[in-house]
């Protein structure tokens, strides 16, 4: 198990990176305000980091989780870090600049009375 309970958003590195070396199986008990709970909500068990009885039966629920159970949530986890590598954060942050650039133009021709710019699919 492996218990990642930031305060403030934090940690991030440690809740993706945990999973891609879990070699046991081991479950995931996150901060619900860690930055990388959006994205391991759920393959977590969610916990918030000022209640200690949640964290008490966060870890207790982690560590009497049937084989099965663990063995899902572990193989979930790393595979949602395999898929989010290098090129794909690049191609979404490339995409969110496109889309950024595309309204600014579209604004502008709303304000200005102007046609609007044709739509063009970019390939990355």
């Amino acid at each position: 198990m492996l218990l990642v309970n930031p305060i403030i958003d934090g940690m991030n590195l440690v809740a993706k990176e945990g999973p891609v070396v879990n070699q046991r199986n081991g479950v995931l008990v996150l901060s619900r305000t860690a930055g990388a709970f959006q994205q391991l909500a759920k393959a977590s068990i969610p916990t918030s980091p000022t209640d200690v009885a949640e964290i008490a039966q966060a870890l207790y629920t982690a560590l009497t989780l049937p084989a099965a159970d663990r063995r899902a949530k572990a193989a979930l986890s790393r595979q949602m870090m395999e898929r989010q590598n290098l090129t794909a954060w690049l191609t979404r942050q490339i995409h969110d600049l496109h889309a950024v650039l595309d309204g600014s133009a579209f604004a502008r021709a709303r304000v200005e009375g102007s046609d609007p710019p044709a739509l063009t699919a970019r390939v990355i």
